[in-house]
């Protein structure tokens, strides 16, 4: 199959063959063709490629699905690394395997919407959450519009009004390979080691959200399913230690290139959104003691304590004047 143009869409899948089946079919009905779907089983207690075998025969030349079991639970972190890794397209979209897509226009406007500008790597667009009228991003313009990547990275990407769902992005992967992106993920021998699951925390976006425009809509290309036990069997741990070693290995990244933004993106996240709880000797031993981690962690580790120092009493306060109000009103 060619390169040209060729969307990758990768599926790290676990369990829930009624929601795969949507989320497959809706990737079949894109008018956008060369596609290749990537699906890795994590090893679920009742294989899936039952259920690919079934839609291999709805399969033209032009899109092939890929199917691959793996011998041992990964986990969603290293099963979408594994999935990333299998990609070969020129567009990748990570698409969960409770998502699906309602547009089946959408890979086909998103590759136009970036081909027209020169320095334009990846698309954004809206997603609703299941059986709700939720919406991932708060405006709903339907036309494409062109932003500054730094901008809306230091703005708007890690607040609660502007949360990208995976499924509404396209990313270039062929930049993120001359990006080396797979630098900024960690193996899963060393998350054992360091006794984490890190978030994929929106490392590719911000990487060629740093060194260009995106395209965005607030038109609805996708649903975010939310089924019970969505994901493989180990629950994300650690909160912002999780994020720690991503997010100051592109502090390292943007230092390096001389992206302001991005380093006063990423000092925010280590220090104030995502700090440590504690101080963790494995993460500095493996980040080879940088005195600029250290510095991050042990302030950010302040600041999280100094927060839940101050909030404590005013929770209890809370919780006092509710019950006196119930009380009083009752």
């Amino acid at each position: 199959m060619t390169n040209r143009n060729l969307v990758s869409v990768v599926i790290p899948a676990y369990n829930k063959p009624d929601y795969t089946r949507k989320t497959i079919e809706s990737v079949i009905k894109q008018t956008h063709r060369p596609i290749e779907i990537i699906l890795s089983d994590d090893n679920s207690p009742n294989s899936l490629k039952a259920l690919v075998d079934e839609k291999w025969s709805e399969c033209e030349s032009d899109l092939e699905i890929k199917y691959y079991r793996q011998k041992e639970n990964l986990n969603y972190y290293w099963n979408l690394q594994f999935v990333l890794s299998e990609a070969v397209g020129k567009y990748v979209v990570l698409l969960d395997h409770d998502d699906w897509l309602i547009d089946r226009h959408y890979f086909a406007d998103a590759i136009k919407a970036i081909e027209e500008q020169a320095d334009c790597y990846l698309s954004i667009a809206n997603t609703f959450m299941e059986n709700t009228p939720d919406t991932f991003l708060n405006f709903y313009y339907q036309n494409w519009h062109y932003v500054d990547g730094n901008i809306m990275m230091k703005k708007y990407l890690f607040e609660t009004t502007f949360h990208p769902s995976r499924s509404a992005v396209m990313l270039c992967l062929d930049k993120l390979k001359e990006l080396n992106y797979k630098q900024y993920f960690i193996s899963k021998e060393t998350g054992q080691r360091l006794n984490t699951m890190p978030d994929e925390c929106f490392v590719l976006i911000c990487l060629l959200a740093a060194i260009g425009k995106i395209a965005l809509t607030g038109r609805m290309v996708s649903i975010r399913g939310v089924p019970a036990d969505s994901f493989s069997r180990a629950a994300w741990q650690g909160g912002g230690q999780k994020m720690f070693i991503p997010y100051f290995l592109l502090y390292k990244h943007f230092s390096l290139t001389g992206c302001r933004d991005g380093v006063q993106t990423m000092i925010q996240n280590l220090l104030m959104r995502y700090p440590c709880e504690n101080i963790n000797f494995e993460m500095l031993k493996y980040l080879n003691y940088n005195r600029a981690a250290i510095m991050f962690m042990v302030l950010g580790t302040m600041w999280f304590n100094l927060k839940r120092i101050v909030l404590s009493p005013l929770k209890v306060i809370r919780k006092i004047t509710v019950r006196i109000l119930k009380k009083l009103l009752l």
